[in-house]
């Protein structure tokens, strides 16, 4: 557990292959300014997020352990990254933006199957 708390955390389901190849474009997006797990690798006792929340939507969890999800966790990972921080401040900014972002997130993470 320790490599997690060095850096900040993004929890995804390593069993869908549209989480997955999203991972792997983020993490060579971020490179070592965030440590990715799939949430099969997680401990069971894991305290900051359950396996049926990380089962739903990405969960990103910063170094003061505030945990972030769906598109709101997506644009924090580009705002950690220095890629594209714009999108964090629309995001907690402008409160169309969010609704809209998280509508959006919903209904891709509803129909991963269908993108995979």
């Amino acid at each position: 557990m320790k490599e997690f708390e060095k850096r900040p955390l993004l929890i995804y389901d390593g069993e869908c292959e549209f989480c997955i190849k999203w991972a792997r474009k983020f993490k060579a997006m971020t490179g070592k300014f965030i440590t990715f797990i799939p949430l099969q690798y997680l401990p069971v006792d894991y305290e900051y997020v359950t396996r049926a929340a990380c089962l739903k939507s990405v969960q990103y969890i910063d170094g003061n352990n505030r945990v972030s999800k769906g598109a709101e966790a997506v644009f924090q990972l580009f705002h950690t990254a220095k890629k594209g921080s714009f999108l964090f401040t629309c995001y907690r900014r402008i409160p169309i933006f969010r609704v809209f972002t998280e509508f959006i997130y919903s209904w891709v993470a509803r129909n991963r199957h269908l993108f995979s």
